[in-house]
């Protein structure tokens, strides 16, 4: 009998749409053990054959057994692209302590300060004979000289260079000196090597263009530190930021804000969808998509962009469509596919904001909404409260890991400045668009100013109440146990539920079998 039940149970038919989300749990599971554990035998081509062999069979037998597979199907497919990364990888680590010459391409945009300036570096190639840019070509193709000794490695290098201010995203670069170990997402670091070359493709990142001449308009307008704020909310330059400011938007937990992230791209796509949706639905999704497209371009590809790029337009789309998915689907969704761009952004700060902000804004925020409000809407401020509540919530184990800091107030710091954000962005974006017309252009840039003035007071006010900071040892793995309260309340809301369902269907079995009630005549 209970053979019969479990054969019952495992040939059952479910929706395929349950395999896709079994799928992306296996990677994102593979990731995180591939990482850990460095699992490096899974690099052959023939075991993407195999994953493609259980997604057909879930696709045309869509049973409960296959449907489960996906599951090992999505860790398959995990560890594949994490032995791609630990091959190129392990090559780099072999060459820690040796003087090196590197050619790669300058990945985001540098941070420059008084004595430094820090990039990332990727497309990595090693050897003498790498100066795969000396054609004249945009984007030449690397094809080094048979007899030339040149490796390429996968990953990324951490530079730190003297004070460079010409070096932008997308240049190429070719630098000599001493590999030292890496750290974090990056396979080593190079502290204060020689430039042997720097090439610019022609005619350039066209985008970058159009973002740094924007920028000068603005620049021309507002003052230092508050242009320097404005611009890291809008086209995610962080660059100026000075180094007191990121400290203290740390200590008081405001970091996600001027990472260029969900929040800023819904604000766009809003607007988008107000200016161009009065013509017709397919305009208004055209137009967010491309703006979509274009704020992710002005930004970069950064891990974060990423996450909130893909994870907007599928929002977009399925609100056109007329279909209604699931925030949990649409989150392991996104994390998967984009931790199959790069396994690194599982360990990426701002990925891990991103997510974790997002999550507690749409699985956190609706239950805080209904417990405090039950069916009735909230309004502007209580929206705001809870939501901002959630969201700092679900990030606060991780500022507390990456900083060992974080202010116990820091809600009240983001339930003064979260409000203000959009109108914040908006002002700095009229100043750069009308920075031509006279009188208009100061009073805009005036009115920007004052607006980011009152963002900074408040962050150094919060940071200064040093009663309210709570600091402990940074990189401790036991504060993600703080996750564990929010499952435990998720979980007992869950059985909560279904425990009133219960009693609510039991309630009419019993109503049934008692009969229509007196004033209902039964049929004759």
């Amino acid at each position: 009998m209970q053979k019969t039940r479990l054969k019952i149970l495992l040939t059952k038919e479910l929706h395929g749409s349950w395999g896709i989300v079994m799928l992306a749990v296996g990677i994102i599971a593979g990731v995180v053990l591939g990482l850990a554990l460095r699992i490096n035998y899974f690099g052959s081509v023939w075991w993407l054959v195999l994953v493609a062999i259980i997604f057909f069979i879930m696709f045309v037998n869509p049973k409960l057994i296959s449907v489960g597979s996906m599951l090992i199907a999505g860790m398959i497919l995990a560890f594949f692209r994490v032995a791609t990364d630990l091959s190129g990888g392990n090559y780099i680590q072999n060459l820690t302590g040796e003087a090196i010459i590197v050619t790669g391409a300058v990945s985001g945009d540098p941070v420059t300060d008084e004595s430094s300036t820090t990039l990332k570096l990727t497309n990595l190639s090693f050897g003498p004979d790498c100066d795969i840019w000396a054609s004249t070509e945009p984007e030449p193709t690397f094809n080094p000289p048979p007899s030339s000794i040149c490796h390429s490695g996968s990953g990324q290098l951490y530079v730190s260079l003297s004070r460079h201010e010409e070096i932008s995203r997308g240049d190429r670069l070719i630098l000599q000196g001493e590999l030292l170990g890496g750290f974090g997402t990056y396979a080593g670091y190079l502290y204060r090597p020689k430039i042997i070359k720097l090439a610019r493709p022609t005619p350039g990142d066209w985008v970058l263009n159009i973002r740094n001449w924007f920028a000068e308009r603005i620049r021309r307008l507002i003052g230092a530190p508050e242009v320097d704020l404005g611009l890291s909310y809008l086209l995610g330059m962080k660059t100026g930021l000075p180094d007191d400011l990121s400290s203290n938007l740390r200590t008081v937990g405001l970091v996600h804000i001027v990472v260029a992230s969900g929040a800023h791209l819904s604000i766009l796509v809003e607007i988008a969808k107000k200016l161009f949706g009065k013509i017709s639905r397919m305009t208004g999704l055209l137009a967010a998509s491309l703006f979509i497209f274009f704020f992710m371009s002005m930004v970069g590809w950064t891990p974060s962009i990423l996450r909130a790029g893909i994870m907007a337009f599928l929002t977009l789309l399925a609100g056109f469509t007329g279909r209604k998915i699931a925030p949990w689907r649409i989150i392991l969704l996104v994390a998967a596919g984009t931790l199959l761009i790069s396994p690194m952004f599982v360990i990426d700060l701002g990925w891990l904001l991103s997510f974790a902000s997002f999550t507690g804004i749409m699985i956190l925020g609706p239950k805080f909404t209904h417990f405090f409000y039950g069916s009735r809407p909230p309004g502007f401020i209580g929206s705001t409260i809870l939501t901002t509540v959630a969201a700092t919530i679900m990030t606060l184990p991780i500022v507390i890991y990456y900083y060992g800091q974080i202010s116990l107030i820091s809600v009240v710091a983001n339930l003064l400045i979260l409000p203000t954000l959009p109108y914040a962005m908006g002002l700095t974006f009229l100043t750069g668009a009308i920075a031509d017309i006279p009188i208009v252009n100061i009073i805009i840039s005036w009115l920007a100013t004052k607006l980011l003035d009152f963002h900074i007071a408040t962050v150094n006010f919060f940071s200064n109440l040093s009663q309210f900071l709570f600091t402990t040892d940074p990189y401790n793995p036991w504060v993600f146990a703080l996750y564990a309260i929010v499952i435990i309340g998720l979980l007992i809301e869950k059985v909560v539920k279904l425990k009133q369902v219960n009693n609510i269907g039991a309630k009419l079995c019993q109503d049934t079998a008692n009969g229509p009630p007196p004033s209902v005549k039964k049929p004759s």
